[in-house]
């Protein structure tokens, strides 16, 4: 009874690994099925894998040997093997040559059943209902709103990004030259022209009052190009009298002499001297300055005090950083609104949650898979498709049962951890649930990594499957967490299901409940037998 009992313990037991591990996914197929036959060991040795050498009665057949593979310093050959007459058979230990010296694996019974085909025996099952899916709340539509909040972020500043570079690209296409600035740097290239060394006077006083008519046209902001002297000056002198612009009198008369020096040359092919020419020339500068200190001279208030304007470009820079102050603040006040209208309808640990992730929120929320696990089979429904997990079995341990397979996900370590675990015993005294229980209960007691553990059983039972839940709390160091732990006895096939989470995760008890609503026991074959 004591091998027995032991079984239970293998869910929370640790080993010492052999040279050579022998892993199947299961040891029960039909006829044709396959079966994943593993074998491993350390990378760093000299490793020779064998022939699989298989059962004596050549029932069971390779389909495929796989190369050899490495993960985490391991190394593993794996064959795909399947049999197409029923019966049990045992595949004999198999010989690794590891550093020259041989070791031999642990052998394998594999059980492969028929399919029955005669409804005389075989009854009829009812056709299942068409499975309806639990109607949709706006929770499950949550991601939705944040991958909108982002993209509505995402396409805010790229327009911003747009709008600003073209903003800075305009503002610098339309930064010129002011109109002083213009006429001076007009003045350099007329004098790099040497136009009077090349005895072209005409031209030059073409260029030279074409430069004080566009200058006085920008900056005094009358017309200048499609009138004649009289008519400039006219306009100059009402233009300074009506807006006050206080230009002398003698510098218009001064303009008025240099544009009809000007028009003789250019109109009478006049030919003026060397120092008449120098003296226009001047005339011409002292003209566009005076009038440029005159027009531009600061603005003073009733006390004589100047008044500081701002020039445009600073207006617009301002214009630009107010602009994007505001834009930046209606996103932050669409995020704060967002934020609260979450937090209340959810709580705040779910936003949060939500926002820097949460392993089992992630694992509830994403796609769920129902599995059949061993024989005879437990099914139910999880986040994730359970990997098969080989237990390193003693000799003694092994007599005492026909097959165990185990199932599972996670590790109490990481604070959520799912197993299913599967055994059928040698025994020719009738099993007692209670057993199993007390067993598992004792084994939890006697741990030394937990403490605290306290635990209440109630029945249970599954598709006709008598069986147990132990529902416990304990603590793991500092932590808190719960065991939900299902057994199952039916005949001599025992049928798990263990679930431990942290006891304020409250995403893992949902996970959990959803798990234990979906579970599904297969009775064994003999039980069927017994029923027909």
């Amino acid at each position: 009874m004591k091998k027995i009992l032991f079984i239970v313990s293998l869910f929370f037991s640790t080993a010492i690994l052999a040279q050579v591990q022998l892993k199947v996914d299961t040891t029960h197929i039909r006829i044709g099925e396959q079966i994943q036959y593993e074998l491993s060991t350390a990378s760093d040795s000299n490793v020779i894998f064998p022939k699989l050498q298989l059962d004596s009665l050549h029932k069971i057949e390779v389909v495929h040997s796989l190369p050899v593979d490495t993960l985490k310093n391991r190394l593993y050959k794996k064959y795909i093997l399947t049999g197409f007459d029923s019966g049990v058979y045992k595949i004999p230990g198999q010989d690794v040559m590891i550093n020259q010296q041989h070791y031999i694996s642990d052998s394998l019974l594999i059980h492969v059943g028929t399919v029955a085909v005669d409804t005389t025996k075989q009854g009829l099952f009812p056709i299942k209902p068409i499975y309806k899916a639990a109607p949709k709340t706006w929770y499950d539509y949550l991601y939705l709103l944040w991958w909108f909040i982002g993209v509505v972020l995402l396409v805010v500043v790229l327009i911003w990004i747009i709008k600003h570079r073209k903003n800075i690209i305009q503002q610098k296409a339309q930064r010129q030259l002011s109109p002083i600035e213009e006429a001076s740097a007009h003045l350099q290239s007329l004098d790099s022209k040497q136009l009077i060394e090349q005895q072209k006077i005409k031209e030059y006083y073409i260029e030279l009052t074409d430069i004080v008519r566009n200058y006085i046209g920008k900056d005094v902001h009358i017309p200048t190009l499609e009138v004649t002297t009289e008519e400039l000056i006219t306009l100059l002198e009402i233009h300074n009298k009506s807006n006050k612009l206080g230009i002398d009198k003698t510098r218009i008369k001064e303009l008025h002499q240099f544009l009809k020096n000007a028009d003789l040359v250019k109109f009478a092919k006049a030919k003026p001297e060397q120092f008449q020419i120098k003296e226009d020339r001047q005339t011409a500068e002292d003209i566009i300055k005076e009038i440029q200190s005159i027009v531009h001279q600061p603005k003073r208030d009733e006390f004589g005090n100047i008044i500081e304007e701002e020039s445009e470009e600073e207006l617009q820079a301002k214009s630009n950083k107010k602009r994007r102050l505001l834009l930046a603040a209606a996103g932050l006040l669409l995020i704060v609104l967002l934020s609260v209208a979450s937090i209340s309808y959810y709580g705040f640990t779910y936003v949060k949650d939500t926002i820097t992730g949460h392993p089992t929120k992630e694992l509830l929320e994403g796609k769920w898979y129902y599995s059949t696990y061993g024989y005879p089979a437990v099914g139910l429904e999880s986040p994730v498709v359970l990997k098969a997990v080989q237990l390193p079995f003693s000799e003694e341990t092994r007599q005492a049962m026909n097959s165990s397979v185990s199932f599972g996900y996670g590790s109490i370590s990481s604070g959520f951890y799912l197993v299913v675990n599967t055994n059928e015993i040698q025994s020719e005294k009738e099993l007692n649930l209670d057993m199993f229980v007390d067993s598992a209960v004792e084994m939890m007691q006697q741990n030394k990594q937990i403490s605290n553990f306290d635990y209440t059983t109630k029945d249970t039972n599954n598709n006709d499957i008598t069986g147990k839940i132990i529902s416990g709390s304990f603590s793991d160091g500092n932590r808190k967490l719960k065991l939900t732990q299902y057994i199952f006895l039916q005949d001599n096939a025992v049928q798990q299901v263990a679930i431990i989470r942290q006891s304020d995760d409250t995403y893992a008890d949902s996970i959990a409940k959803r798990i234990e609503k979906s579970i599904q026991l297969e009775k064994s074959a003999r039980d069927d037998d017994d029923e027909n």
